[in-house]
């Protein structure tokens, strides 16, 4: 007997991949805005997610900059907004959810910073490489540069 396939309640739209298994087992769409910097990597994830089986419609891909980030919070029928960048950019997405009428249920979080803590027995040149990675690497969602250094030497 073949099991029916239920429809998505609600669309959620979001801008960090992780949280994509968790909404569509809840019954919702999930509708992911990377970064305008690195699109290519989502439009991979986008041909994986389409391979391991999941009905059309229910993993969306939108890219684009502030206008497109603006249409979907504005949309009525996205319902919660969960954002991961920069704080000015966290700032303004959740300003806008919270003016909403209702208030979209909102996640935020802007400005993590990173700590690289080196202590005195730790290999040199692998501590050098890590400091270069932090500010070289492309990520799209976060930032790897560190912004606190902290050198132990006892």
């Amino acid at each position: 007997k073949k099991k029916k396939k239920k429809k998505s309640k609600k669309k959620k739209k979001k801008n960090n991949d992780w949280t994509m298994p968790i909404a569509v087992a809840c019954g919702n769409t999930f509708i992911l805005k990377p970064s305008e910097k690195v699109p290519l990597t989502m439009n991979k994830f986008c041909e994986y997610v389409k391979e391991a089986g999941f009905p059309p419609g229910v993993f969306q891909l939108v890219n684009g900059q502030a206008e497109a980030v603006n249409s979907l919070i504005d949309h009525p029928l996205v319902k919660a907004v969960s954002f991961v960048g920069s704080s000015r950019v966290a700032e303004m997405v959740y300003n806008r959810c919270k003016s909403m009428s209702p208030p979209k249920r909102c996640l935020a979080l802007g400005a993590a910073k990173n700590h690289l803590v080196a202590v005195s027995d730790c290999n040199i040149a692998m501590t050098a490489q890590d400091v270069v990675n932090s500010y070289t690497g492309c990520t799209g969602q976060r930032s790897d540069f560190f912004f606190f250094f902290c050198y132990s030497s006892n």
